[in-house]
């Protein structure tokens, strides 16, 4: 199964998807703890017994219905999250370089030479906001001549981003079906050298807190992906129909095309 949440109007609604059907089993107006679980709790033993690995985002209210529910039940943090997470940290790293760059201007230096470069740098960083949480492939030759530069005057930025790169080689497909005891020592050894960045060690400590769910991946190979096309489907849904006028009618509407 695949459980995520999405504001429809202005409420929170919880799905939770069918993996093999790419279905809604279940759809409440709700996101809390107590609800979520009230509700599932209608779903018969049987058919609880029946859901083997689960996908979710980091949300603590999934990870606590769930064990609760069905402790049996692999939980899988979903990689695309998980991988957010760490181009975040790079982010922070670009916006601290912004903030001291911008801190050694002044009215004088911007008019000499120095303070022309800092300019420049500035530009440079502001121009690589998106493309430093992507891969490289994904660079057209203009971007990759901006950030080759970039990385020449600020190595620190370049490190910061090898080590997210690091991170995703290891975070792959073709590793699915591997032995957690095969995994796990090149996660350690990423530990090791995130852990002397600054900006990536609060995200270190959520992956070594969320460890296990997020090695499940290599076990089954799940992502929360269909949750997610769901709800770009559901928002389609509710474009096309000009807005959510009427939330019964639009429930109504959501059961027959997505159960």
């Amino acid at each position: 199964m695949n459980i995520d949440d999405k504001y429809i109007g202005h409420k929170g609604f919880t799905i939770l998807i069918n993996n093999d059907t790419g279905k809604i089993a279940m759809m409440i107006e709700s996101t809390t703890a107590n609800e979520l679980e009230s509700v599932m709790g209608k779903f018969s033993r049987q058919d609880l017994q029946q859901i083997k690995t689960v996908s979710m985002d980091m949300n603590p209210i999934y990870a606590l219905v769930f064990n609760g529910l069905i402790p049996y039940s692999e939980q899988i943090i979903d990689k695309f999250r998980v991988m957010q997470y760490v181009y975040d940290a790079i982010g922070v790293v670009r916006k601290r370089k912004l903030k001291e760059m911008q801190s050694q201007l002044s009215k004088e230096k911007k008019r000499n030479p120095e303070g022309r470069s800092i300019l420049a740098g500035i530009e440079l960083l502001r121009r690589v906001s998106h493309a430093i949480t992507q891969s490289s492939d994904k660079w057209n030759d203009e971007m990759k001549k901006t950030i080759y530069q970039l990385f020449f005057i600020r190595i620190d930025l370049k490190i910061v981003y090898q080590i997210s790169q690091d991170f995703k080689h290891w975070y792959v497909y073709g590793e699915v079906g591997k032995s957690i005891e095969q995994i796990k020592p090149a996660l350690c050894k990423w530990y090791e050298i995130a852990w002397n960045i600054e900006e990536i060690k609060e995200t270190v400590k959520m992956l070594r807190k969320h460890e296990d769910e997020i090695l499940n991946f290599f076990k089954h190979g799940r992502t929360n992906v269909k949750a997610e096309r769901l709800n770009g489907k559901i928002q389609r849904f509710i474009s096309n129909n000009f807005g959510l006028k009427d939330k019964v009618f639009f429930l109504f509407r959501t059961a027959g095309y997505f159960l």
